[in-house]
């Protein structure tokens, strides 16, 4: 049992050593851009930016974010197009209630997307046709954008010299206990593969892109086809950005503070349920790199909480259950800035975190990937 304990041992802590390493190296990446966009002016106002909102059935959502929409000053955002996949509820009345006030909403009728394809990508290549722009601004129907959101997205791709910039969200969570639970395991699945967000990718299997505010150049539009080349991906958001790193273009995932917020889901059981979906992220890269993904995952989060329960019997293990806990709060402590109103629960969340891991992993391996009910055909990985 001797070489048992040592190969634990080993694993845990070349597992934390690893995301340790990610994690420094991206709070002075964060720190460099910070100070990077400290210096940043603000941008042309040229009517340049559409910015494209994809609905399916989002009555209960869309008014939050159609406020903030109208809200982008008019001779930067010179349209608004709700683009519709198919909705059967009444959708395009809360949309013909804000064409009403702004004339530059328009409502665009897509049609069920053909079978296999990613729902929002249909979408969005949909608009793309439609609307002609220098910038793409895409924002999920269920965020509530600041009235200054576009003119910052827009600013800091041109001092970063980026063709594809997204924003790491404030987090309004519904105020179930399991919301809270949940929510920030999820997200910490994340942080411990990728670092923090505040990043200028260079590597595109390091590229992590947050698809609810994604700002898009007109040419990386065009390189991808028009989206159609991400047509198949489970997290288009994900599989957008990692092309387009391939391709040679800098892709930036930004912490802008502002009083952008998101509100995902309506509780703790169809975060549970909907969530994995994506969060994998397993779209344009090899497979053994989405093993190792995971490999990290359950010698990190998985196993930081059980490794403190056998420590007590094991003295041996300590230590490293020590390190493994500390870097699990320590982590928590950072996060917390992504959340408000914070709620008492959300300290509560790294107890979910092995439970949070074996979801990721059983909807990676058996699940099968779905938009909004609708089945995505899996794309096959070198």
């Amino acid at each position: 049992m001797r070489w048992m304990r040592l190969l634990i041992q080993g694993a845990v802590a070349f597992g934390h050593g690893l995301a340790i390493v990610r994690l420094v190296d991206s709070a002075i990446e964060s720190r460099r851009v910070r100070l990077e966009l400290a210096q940043v002016t603000p941008p042309e106002r040229s009517g340049s930016v559409a910015l494209l909102i994809p609905v399916y059935n989002e009555q209960q959502r869309l008014a939050l974010c159609l406020e903030g929409a109208i809200q982008q000053p008019p001779d930067l955002v010179g349209t608004i197009v709700i683009v519709d996949t198919g909705s059967t509820d009444w959708t395009e009345r809360v949309v013909a209630a804000y064409r009403a006030r702004d004339t530059r909403v328009r409502w665009l009728e897509a049609g069920a997307p053909p079978i296999g394809w990613n729902g929002k990508v249909w979408g969005l290549q949909r608009a793309c046709q439609e609307v002609d722009a220098d910038w793409y601004l895409v924002l999920d129907a269920d965020v509530r954008p600041d009235p200054a959101l576009a003119e910052r997205l827009l600013a800091a791709a041109r001092k970063l010299e980026a063709d594809c910039v997204s924003v790491a969200l404030t987090q309004t969570l519904m105020p179930d206990p399991l919301s809270w639970l949940l929510h920030p395991a999820f997200l910490a699945t994340l942080v411990y593969r990728y670092g923090i967000p505040g990043q200028v990718f260079s590597q595109s299997h390091h590229v992590l892109v947050n698809g609810q505010a994604l700002l898009l150049h007109r040419e990386t539009v065009q390189q991808l086809d028009g989206l159609r080349a991400v047509a198949r991906a489970v997290a288009e958001d994900v599989a957008i950005g990692r092309r387009l790193a391939r391709l040679g273009y800098r892709v930036a995932f930004l912490e802008l503070r502002d009083a952008s917020f998101v509100t995902m889901y309506r509780d703790g059981k169809a975060l549970w349920r909907s969530w994995p979906r994506s969060l994998p992220a397993t779209d344009e890269q090899p497979r053994w790199r989405s093993v190792l993904d995971f490999l990290l995952l359950l010698t990190t989060q998985a196993a930081w909480f059980p490794l403190l329960l056998f420590s007590w019997r094991q003295r041996s293990f300590r230590l490293l259950a020590t390190l493994a806990t500390a870097v699990r709060f320590g982590m928590a402590l950072g996060m917390r800035r992504a959340y408000r109103p914070l709620q008492w629960w959300y300290w509560l969340a790294p107890l979910a975190d092995s439970l949070v891991v074996a979801r990721l992993v059983q909807q990676a391996l058996v699940g099968t990937p779905t938009w909004r009910g609708r089945v995505i055909e899996r794309r096959k990985h070198a």
